[in-house]
C-alpha cells in the first residue's frame, strides 16, 4: 500500500513538473510567433538566469542583449515567463517617451496607496493622479526654488571639505563613495526632511543606517519582490509593502513630526520640505511674482507629502553620490580633466569669492564633466516603461499589448560606438557647445526622456557640482592602489556600483 502510494506521488509530481514544462514552452514562443526577435531563453528563468541568482547586474545584462543584437529594432525578452519588450533603435525610443507617449505613462512600479502609502510617490503613481501630483510639484524644482534651498546644500558641502581635508592630513587615502553618500544624506535629510543629520561627523547617524537598508536587498527582500512583481493583486492582499517595515515607520515618522512641529509653531525654514507644507496647507506653492502662482488645487494628505519626500531621499542621495564619484574618479587618471576642470573652478572662485549660486551656474566645463560622467556611468542603466493601451509599432504589423513592460537600455545607448566613439574613453568635450548638438537625439538619457523625464535633474546638478568644484578647489588628488582595477559592478541592485569602491589619494592643496 506504502508502494502504491509512493508510485502515485512520483507520478502527480512527474506529471506536474511536465505541465508546467509544457507551459513555459509554450510561453516561451510568445515574441517569435509574435515575429519580434527573441533570444534563446532557458527554462524556467527565461533570459535572465544570471541576474536572478546575482550573477549579473541587470545593466549589464541588458547592455549585454543590446550589444549582440545590435541591428534589431527591437528584442522580446521573459523574465520567468512574463513578457518585456526592448526597444534598441533610438528613432522608436523618442517615440515612446515622447510622441506616443500616451500609450505609455506608466512606469509599471508596484505601490499600494492604501497599505503601504510611503510607495505610492511621484515616481510610481500613473494616470490622472500622476498628471496631477507632477504639476503641482514641478514649480518645487523651479530654478527660483533650488536658490532657495541653496545655502543648506552649500553647508553641508563645507562640512564635507573640512571631513576630507581631515582625512588628507592624516590617513592620505578615502574610500570616496561612503563620504559622498554621507554628504548627499546630508543635503537630502536637510532639504528633504528639515534635519541636520550629521552623517559626515557620525557614519551611524539614523539617516544614513537607513538610507543603507533602503537599498539593501535581503533574502527576505528578494522573496517579498518576487511576489510583488509576479503576484502584484496577491502583495496587496498580504500588505507586502516594498521597503522593510522598519525603513518605512522611520521616514513615516520622521516627516509627520516635522510637519507638524512647523505646521503647530509656524516655523519655515528653506528646504523642500517646507514646500510640501505649502502643498499640504493650500495646494500650490506660495510665490512672490503673482504672474507664477498656480490656481488653489487639492491639499495632499500628509501620507502624500510623506511619500514624496522619500522619493526626493530615495531618488537624490545613492544615485547622486555615485555621479560623483565617478567623476572623481575620473579626474583622478585624467589629470589634464581634472587641472582644466580646477583652471575653471579657481578662476571663478577669486572673481566670487563664495560658493554662490552664480559661480556654480558659470562652471561650464565641470557641466560637461559631470554630463560625460553620466554617459559612461548612468545612475538608472535601465529604466521601465509600460503599455497602458496596445501600442502599433511604426511600420511593422506588431502590436504591444496592454499591460506589458518595456525597458529602456540606457546604459547600452550610453556605451553604443555608433553614437558615441570610442565609448570607454572619457571625454567631456563630447558635451562642449560646439559638440552636443551632434549627439542624436535618445541616445543619451541619464535622466529619462519626455514627460516623465526626472524631476530633480537641476537639483542633482547643483548638488553634484557644488560637491566637486570644493573637492577641486580645496584638494589634489589621484587614483589608489586600493581601487580595484579594471571597475566591475556590484551584481546586485540597479545602480552601478564597483566592488571594492571607489579610493583616492588626497592631498590639500596649499
Amino acid at each position: 500500500m506504502d508502494c502504491l502510494i509512493e508510485n502515485i506521488l512520483y507520478v502527480l509530481i512527474f506529471t506536474l513538473f511536465l505541465i508546467i514544462y509544457v507551459y513555459y514552452k509554450n510561453a516561451f514562443r510568445y515574441w517569435s510567433d509574435m515575429g519580434v526577435p527573441q533570444l534563446d531563453p532557458s527554462f524556467p528563468f527565461g533570459d535572465m538566469y544570471d541576474t536572478i541568482f546575482r550573477k549579473q547586474n541587470m545593466g549589464d545584462k541588458i547592455k549585454q542583449i543590446y550589444d549582440r543584437m545590435k541591428g534589431e529594432r527591437y528584442v522580446g525578452l521573459y523574465f520567468f515567463s512574463r513578457k518585456a519588450f526592448l526597444p534598441l533603435d533610438p528613432v522608436l525610443i523618442k517615440d515612446i517617451l515622447n510622441k506616443d507617449f500616451q500609450h505609455f505613462y506608466d512606469r509599471g512600479i508596484y505601490y499600494d496607496e492604501k497599505n503601504d502609502p510611503l510607495s505610492a510617490h511621484l515616481f510610481s503613481i500613473a494616470g490622472p493622479k500622476w498628471k496631477n501630483l507632477r504639476a503641482k510639484l514641478t514649480p518645487a524644482y523651479s530654478p527660483g526654488k533650488l536658490k532657495y534651498m541653496f545655502d543648506t546644500i552649500v553647508q553641508c558641502g563645507h562640512t564635507m571639505s573640512k571631513k576630507l581635508n581631515e582625512i588628507a592630513e592624516n590617513e592620505k587615502e578615502v574610500e570616496i563613495k561612503e563620504i559622498l553618500a554621507r554628504y548627499t544624506t546630508d543635503v537630502i535629510g536637510s532639504c528633504a526632511f528639515g534635519l541636520e543629520c550629521h552623517c559626515m561627523t557620525d557614519p551611524n547617524a539614523e539617516f544614513r543606517i537607513m538610507g543603507k537598508r533602503a537599498f539593501t536587498q535581503s533574502v527576505g527582500d528578494l522573496l517579498k519582490m518576487i511576489i510583488i512583481r509576479s503576484f502584484p493583486s496577491l502583495a496587496r492582499l498580504l500588505r507586502i509593502g516594498v521597503f522593510s517595515e522598519n525603513v518605512t515607520s522611520f521616514f513615516n515618522k520622521v516627516v509627520r513630526e516635522t510637519i507638524e512641529y512647523r505646521e503647530n509653531n509656524n516655523v519655515t525654514r528653506p528646504d523642500f520640505l517646507q514646500l510640501l507644507v505649502q502643498l499640504r496647507k493650500n495646494g500650490r506653492l506660495e510665490e512672490e511674482d503673482e504672474s507664477k502662482k498656480q490656481p488653489p488645487g487639492t491639499a495632499l494628505t500628509m501620507e502624500e507629502a510623506a511619500a514624496q519626500a522619500f522619493i526626493f531621499f530615495l531618488a537624490g542621495f545613492e544615485t547622486t553620490s555615485t555621479t560623483i564619484s565617478f567623476a572623481l574618479f575620473e579626474m583622478a587618471i585624467n589629470q589634464n580633466i581634472q587641472d582644466k576642470a580646477r583652471q575653471e573652478v579657481d578662476k571663478i572662485f577669486e572673481r566670487y569669492q563664495s560658493v554662490t549660486y552664480e559661480s556654480v551656474m558659470e562652471m561650464t566645463y565641470l557641466d560637461t564633466v559631470i554630463f560625460e560622467t553620466m554617459r559612461k556611468y548612468p545612475p538608472a542603466p535601465v529604466f521601465l516603461r509600460k503599455c497602458t493601451k496596445p501600442y502599433p509599432i511604426p511600420e511593422t504589423n506588431i502590436v504591444i499589448p496592454e499591460g506589458l513592460s518595456v525597458l529602456i537600455p540606457c546604459y547600452g545607448l550610453h556605451r553604443d560606438p555608433e553614437y558615441f566613439p570610442d565609448p570607454e574613453r572619457f571625454d567631456p568635450d563630447r558635451f562642449s557647445e560646439e559638440n552636443k548638438s551632434k549627439i542624436w537625439d535618445c541616445t543619451y538619457i541619464p535622466f529619462g526622456d519626455g514627460p516623465r523625464n526626472c524631476i530633480g535633474m537641476r537639483f542633482a546638478m547643483i548638488q553634484a557640482k557644488i560637491a566637486l568644484s570644493l573637492t577641486i578647489r580645496n584638494f589634489n588628488f589621484g587614483l589608489s592602489k586600493k581601487t580595484r582595477l579594471p571597475l566591475k559592478m556590484e551584481t546586485k541592485g540597479i545602480i552601478l556600483t564597483p566592488i571594492g569602491g571607489l579610493w583616492l589619494d588626497l592631498k590639500p592643496r596649499e
